[in-house]
């Protein structure tokens, strides 16, 4: 698509009625290039819109106060916002340019601010009005399953680099248990088979901030302004016991494993859940899974070098207070009981259904020999009561990509 053209503009400022944004939509799906360009654009509206409000907010002197007064107006007419937005981005600038120094004098005093901004624009393709909302209003939500969902809702699977599976499993909230009184964070793991290769085990491992009264505010429908930081510098390490375990991989860092076959946290938030996924291999059993898996390395597995045992695993959990400079650490071993993933809890069923459906979408070398049809009804079965409605509008996308790969 050529990228002078102005649909190309409307289409990112969502100025396109259903039928014109489907086609540009198809047409943007396979071209990184356009999909750069429609990011600018989005970032280049959203930066303007701000400075203008924030101006208007807090005008320069008292010489501007009429003219504040009346684009306040222009501000709350929806009429401008809509039908008389400009097409294209230069004309946003041409109208932001009459009003002139008198707005955008601090404009390079406040680099730094719009930068840091900037860094929070979502990847392609955010919408300028519902799915940007939606991320402003929870930005510490990974993006990929909000761009997955929005591609298949407008009729077009999503390009599979844009599927990143960990942050569509970290999409959903999770029932783990909450912190001990000691603790900021909970740890709990939990096996089972993995449905997608039968030989292979399922481990799911989850973590928990311990809720405060903000976040408890927005467990009834009460946001509170922003989220409360409770841990820094988490950091989840794995050790594999070479008797029971003979390779995994963490599902969703195949070209990104963390350090130390573990993961990282810059901070977590009250109440917050994060899920990660290993398929096992266990020991003696053959590997339904490529052959650049490792196996694994007893000289790297501290817990395991010098003595065998029936324990699956150790995980650590060390995270410091978000004052303190002082480490704290959880830690705890697993043995596996053999449990089917027909008896796995339908937390542990939904979750792995999200994974499963990302791989599908990635097309990795790790999904394993099921369709979207077991993914669907792996959802099905651990969907639960879903009060926010969030596990059953997953269903209903699986369902829509069913229809979208048939056709």
């Amino acid at each position: 698509m050529n990228l002078d053209d102005p649909k190309l503009t409307a289409y990112a400022l969502d100025e396109l009625d259903e039928i014109e944004r489907r086609g540009i939509t198809r047409a943007v799906s396979t071209s990184s290039e356009t999909q750069h360009e429609i990011q600018e654009i989005q970032k280049m509206a959203r930066l303007l819109r701000t400075e203008f409000a924030a101006e208007l907010e807090h005008p320069a002197d008292a010489t501007t106060k009429p003219l504040s007064t009346n684009l306040s107006d222009i501000r709350d007419d929806p009429w401008f916002w809509t039908r008389a937005r400009p097409l294209t981005i230069a004309a946003v600038l041409a109208v932001l340019a009459v009003i002139g120094l008198a707005f955008f004098g601090s404009y390079q005093l406040r680099q730094p601010e719009i930068a840091q901004a900037g860094r929070r624009v979502t990847d392609f393709p955010s919408k300028s009005s519902a799915i940007e909302a939606e991320f402003e209003a929870a930005a510490a939500t990974p993006s990929s399953y909000v761009i997955v969902r929005r591609l298949i809702n407008e009729g077009v699977l999503p390009p599979k680099d844009s599927v990143r599976i960990e942050e569509m499993i970290n999409y959903f909230s999770y029932d783990y248990p909450e912190p001990t009184r000691e603790q900021l964070l909970s740890l709990d793991v939990d096996v089972a088979s993995c449905p997608w290769a039968d030989s292979h085990r399922l481990v799911r491992i989850g973590l928990k901030g311990r809720k405060t009264a903000r976040s408890e505010e927005a467990d009834t429908g009460e946001r509170p302004s922003r989220p409360t930081k409770i841990a820094k510098e988490v950091k989840i390490q794995v050790e594999f016991n070479p008797a029971e375990v003979g390779s995994y991989h963490l599902i969703g860092y195949e070209q990104q494993i963390p350090d130390k076959e573990g993961l990282n946290r810059d901070e977590i938030d009250a109440g917050h859940t994060v899920t990660a996924f290993y398929e096992v291999v266990p020991a003696g059993a053959s590997a339904n899974r490529p052959a650049v898996v490792p196996p694994v390395d007893p000289r790297k597995n501290g817990s395991y070098t010098t003595h065998k045992s029936n324990e699956m695993l150790t995980v650590k959990l060390r995270y410091k207070k978000p004052n303190d400079d002082k480490s704290e650490l959880i830690q705890g071993t697993v043995v596996d009981d053999g449990k089917q993933f027909a008896s796995a809890s339908p937390d542990f069923k939904f979750a792995a259904a999200v994974a499963e459906f990302g791989m599908l979408l990635h097309e990795s070398e790790f999904k394993g020999n099921v369709t979207l049809g077991a993914v669907l009804e792996w959802a099905q079965e651990g969907k639960g009561i879903d009060a926010n409605g969030y596990r059953t509008g997953f269903v209903d996308l699986v369902r829509k990509a069913q229809a979208l790969t048939r056709g």
